[in-house]
């Protein structure tokens, strides 16, 4: 394992049981000289392959201005990560219901 994943996964370890946002993993170990793109696509591989996993998320109320200069209160939302996890992995494993029987495109009637 690359000396990046292993310092992404400690910093996930370190941050339980909760989790460490992306955004606090990809500032510290940009403070440590990496690249933000780099460790960025290692988040992403490291979750491909399941060494990581989320646990969550954290909101953020956020006020920025429009494009008309006007101050706009939006949510933002950042993932936490931990180290795999077989529990928590399950959580991604997304049955969803289907539809509605009745949803279905209507035919065509030319009259």
């Amino acid at each position: 394992m690359s000396p990046l994943a292993e310092a992404i996964l400690e910093l996930a370890e370190a941050a339980a049981p909760m989790g460490a946002t992306m955004g606090r993993i990809v500032d510290e170990l940009e403070g440590r000289g990496y690249g933000a793109e780099v460790v960025e696509h290692e988040l992403w591989s490291l979750l491909g392959l399941r060494r990581l996993t989320p646990s969550g998320f954290v909101c953020r109320k956020v006020r920025r201005r429009d494009p008309m200069g006007e101050v706009e209160r939006v949510r933002t939302y950042e993932m936490l990560f931990l180290p795999w996890s077989d529990a928590l992995d399950r959580q991604l494993e997304l049955a969803l219901p289907e539809g509605p029987e009745d949803s279905e495109e209507p035919e065509d009637s030319d009259p």
